[in-house]
């Protein structure tokens, strides 16, 4: 796979890009590499980890390695939106944290996707209409079913009116009247039908922006076997543990 090469200089609290691509097709088969100048402030700590999110919820960590190199994960680079990113060094002495620096988050760069399917601006919905979406997706991928049903029995009617026509010489111009009616009825539903998918993915989409204004937050685990923290909160959130315990923390 091809590689790309974002790099970063950390100066205490700030963090700035230095180089790299700055614009990314979501659906390219490559992986990203990131490399960090940590200036002397940053030496002395335990683990150094670059905080990766989306506005879409997606936050993810990935810990530096001795020469500040790491990979961008394939989870914030799936969807169109800007990838955020910033570090936090920590110090723990007996599993309790002791000290800990974060820089502040910038743009890392940004993820090109497919327009919108109706081509125009999405419109922010309230966490009550998130239902009523969910309820239109359901009713729209029911409605297209039927449609394809429809169609193949329109495509079934007009094959039995060519058999027909060719059966009776006396019916023969009613019947193919009546089969080139039943193919504009079997194109007619095909095409409701692909409208209502494009309505039902539409509908799908609106509401999981709704979801993602109205805030959820789940744990599940990725191909590669690491525990994702997933959430819609524009704060961050570090996990340590104490004395056994896990604890979630706000990231300032």
């Amino acid at each position: 796979m091809e590689k790309q090469i974002i790099t970063f200089s950390a100066n205490e609290q700030q963090l700035l890009k230095t180089g790299g691509i700055h614009e990314y097709a979501s659906d390219t088969v490559s992986y990203i590499e990131a490399q960090f100048d940590l200036g002397q402030n940053w030496s002395g700590y335990d683990s150094v980890r670059a905080v990766w999110a989306t506005a879409f919820g997606t936050v993810i960590s990935t810990v530096l390695d001795a020469d500040g190199i790491c990979m961008v994960p394939v989870e914030v680079l799936t969807r169109r939106a800007e990838v955020y990113v910033n570090l936090v060094g920590s110090i723990s002495e007996n599993s309790v944290l002791t000290d800990r620096l974060t820089t502040f988050r910038i743009t890392a760069l940004v993820v090109k996707q497919k327009i919108n399917l109706t081509g125009s601006e999405t419109v922010p919905i309230t966490a009550n209409q998130f239902e009523q979406f969910a309820e239109i997706v359901r009713d729209e991928a029911a409605s297209a079913e039927q449609s394809m049903r429809d169609a193949k029995d329109y495509a079934d009617a007009a094959k039995i009116s060519e058999d027909n026509a060719k059966i009776s010489e006396d019916n023969a111009a009613a019947s193919e009247a009546n089969a080139y009616a039943s193919e504009v009825n079997a194109k007619a539903s095909e095409d409701n039908a692909a409208a209502s998918e494009e309505t039902a993915l539409d509908a799908a989409d609106r509401a999981e922006q709704a979801a993602a204004q109205s805030g959820y937050m789940y744990f599940h685990i990725d191909e590669y076997g690491h525990l994702i923290y997933s959430r819609t909160s524009n704060t961050e959130v570090d996990f340590y543990l104490e004395n056994g315990h896990l604890f979630v923390e706000a990231i300032a």
